[in-house]
C-alpha cells in the first residue's frame, strides 16, 4: 500500500500505518488504521486504539515532525506498536548535490559533545537507489547486555532530505531484526512529482469507470496542466458542465496539488449510505479552488487513479472524512453547505427548524398562528400576542 506525506510517496507493507501531526484534530486515525487487524466492532476499535496507540502518538509526534510511521505486531491494534519512526523534512539547495546535502544533516544532528554516546556508524542503506544512508549511534553496553540505540535514515528524495529516526532499548540482536523492516520503508519512499517539468499535460478519467453508469458527456472531463502558460485548466463533468481557468502557483487561490477526498454525503450513522468522493483542485494553504461533482467512492481508484494524476506533477493526496464539517475544517470551501450535512445532529436540528417554520407560516396563513394557544401551556411568561394579530 501507499502513504501519502506532503511532498512524498511510501510504499509499504500493510504492517504500516502512517499518521499525519494532526491525526486527531482531523479524526483521521480510522482510515489510516483501516488495513491493520483490529477487533470486530467499531466500539472495541476505538478502545483499543485510545488505549494501545493513541498514547504512543502523542509521545512521538514533536515539533518539525512531518509524520510518524508505526509498525503493527501481529495483534495489529490490540497491543502497542514494536516500531515507531519519526519523519522529518529538511530543506536544502536544488543545486547541492545530494550527498553533500546528506553531510550538512549529518553535521547538525550528530552531538559528538555527548560522552555517552558511542561513535556513530555510517552505512549506506541496503537496495537503495537514491543513495540512502543509514547512522547508528549506541549508549553504551556489551553484546548480550540491553543497550539503547538511536538509528537515523537520510532519504534524499524530491529535492529534499527526509530524515527517518526511531530509538530502541534491548538486546543488540532484537534490533538488527528490525532494521530490515525500516530499510523497506526507506527504498519504497519516491517523489510524487516525477512529471514536473513536463509543460503540458492533459488528463481525462478513466471511460471504464462507472460500469453501466456512464453519464454521456463524461468523455468532456478533462484536467489540463500548462506550465508554460502558468494555467490549470479543468473541464467539469456532465453534472455542472463548465470550464475554469486558474493559476498554477502556490499563492492564494493558485493550483498547488491535487486531492481526491472520500466522505459520507450525509452522516446519519448509517453504513448503508455509501461514501461519495470529489476531486479537488486546491491551494499551497489546503483551500479548494474547484471541484468536480460527486461521484460513489468506490470508482474513486477507478476514474481517477493515484498513478494517472501524478502524471500531472502536481502532489496528490488521497483522504477520507468521516463528515462534510471535518472535510470544510481541513479544506475550506470543499463543502459550503456542511451545516446541512454534516452529522445526524444537524439534521433533526434542520428538522425541527423546518418544521417550525412551516406551523408558524400554516397558522398565519389560516388566521390562527400557533403561539395563540400556547397560553395556557406557558400561563403569566407568554404574552398577550392579540393586540399585535388585530384580535
Amino acid at each position: 500500500m501507499e502513504s501519502r506525506p506532503p511532498g512524498l510517496v511510501v510504499e509499504h507493507s500493510d504492517s504500516w500505518a502512517y499518521f499525519p501531526p494532526d491525526w486527531e484534530q482531523q479524526g483521521s486515525w480510522r482510515e489510516a488504521t483501516r488495513h491493520l487487524r483490529h477487533p470486530f466492532t467499531s466500539r472495541a476499535r476505538t478502545k483499543s486504539f485510545t488505549r494501545w496507540w493513541a498514547p504512543v502518538l502523542e509521545n512521538a509526534v514533536a515539533t518539525g515532525c512531518v509524520g510518524v510511521f508505526l509498525h503493527a505486531g501481529f495483534r495489529g491494534l490490540l497491543e502497542q506498536p514494536d516500531l515507531v519512526v519519526r519523519l522529518v523534512r529538511h530543506e536544502h539547495d536544488p543545486a547541492v548535490p545530494a550527498a553533500q546535502a546528506i553531510d550538512e544533516v549529518l553535521r547538525n544532528a550528530l552531538r559528538p559533545d555527548d560522552p555517552r554516546l558511542a561513535p556513530p556508524v555510517i552505512e549506506p542503506v541496503p537496495g537503495s537507489d537514491v543513495g540512502a544512508v543509514r547512522v547508528r549511534q549506541r549508549v553504551g553496553g556489551r553484546r548480550w547486555a540491553k543497550v539503547q540505540e538511536h538509528v537515523r535514515w537520510l532519504v534524499p528524495v524530491a529535492g529534499v532530505v527526509w530524515e527517518l529516526s526511531t530509538s530502541s532499548t534491548g538486546r543488540v540482536e532484537d534490533m538488527e531484526r528490525r532494521l530490515p523492516k525500516i530499510d523497506a520503508l526507506v527504498n519504497g519512499m519516491r517523489d510524487p512529482m516525477r512529471n514536473a517539468d513536463v509543460p503540458f499535460v492533459v488528463l481525462r478519467p478513466e471511460m471504464t469507470a462507472a460500469g453501466g453508469l456512464l453519464v454521456r458527456d463524461i468523455p468532456h472531463s478533462s484536467l489540463t496542466i500548462d506550465r508554460e502558460g502558468g494555467e490549470v485548466i479543468w473541464e467539469d463533468d456532465a453534472v455542472r458542465q463548465r470550464r475554469v481557468e486558474l493559476p498554477l502557483g502556490t499563492g492564494p487561490g493558485e493550483v498547488a496539488g491535487l486531492l481526491r477526498a472520500s466522505y459520507p454525503p450525509v452522516k446519519a450513522g448509517h453504513p448503508r449510505i455509501p461514501d461519495v468522493f470529489r476531486l479537488m483542485l486546491v491551494d499551497d494553504s489546503g483551500r479548494v479552488v474547484a471541484r468536480s461533482a460527486a461521484w460513489a467512492a468506490a470508482y474513486m481508484d477507478k476514474m481517477w487513479p493515484v498513478e494517472l494524476l501524478e502524471t500531472s506533477g502536481l502532489p496528490v493526496q488521497t483522504r477520507r472524512f468521516s463528515n462534510t464539517r471535518l472535510l470544510n475544517k481541513a479544506h475550506p470551501g470543499a463543502a459550503p453547505l456542511w451545516v446541512f450535512s454534516g452529522g445526524l445532529w444537524l439534521l433533526m436540528l434542520w428538522a425541527l427548524l423546518g418544521a417550525v417554520v412551516v406551523l408558524a407560516v400554516g397558522g398565519l396563513l389560516a388566521g390562527n398562528p400557533i403561539w395563540s394557544d400556547w397560553s395556557g401551556f406557558l400561563g403569566p411568561l407568554w404574552p398577550d400576542w392579540s393586540d399585535f394579530f388585530g384580535r
